[in-house]
């Protein structure tokens, strides 16, 4: 089993990482590069709920 903490600091990690990507400006990119952007947040986010549930145990 993981370590709490360690489940914790990822979370952490993945969220502040996730913050980053979504202060990008849209403004001044492409279709295509808003597209590789919202991909990334997405899998960030499904990490996060994977390792919620690991965490908790559901």
């Amino acid at each position: 089993m993981v370590d709490r903490v360690e489940i914790n600091k990822n979370i952490k990690t993945l969220s502040d990482e996730i913050e980053k990507w979504q202060n990008l400006s849209r403004g001044l990119m492409t279709r295509d590069e808003m597209i590789v952007i919202d991909g990334k947040i997405t899998a960030f986010k499904n990490r996060i709920k994977n390792l919620r549930v690991m965490l908790n145990g559901n």
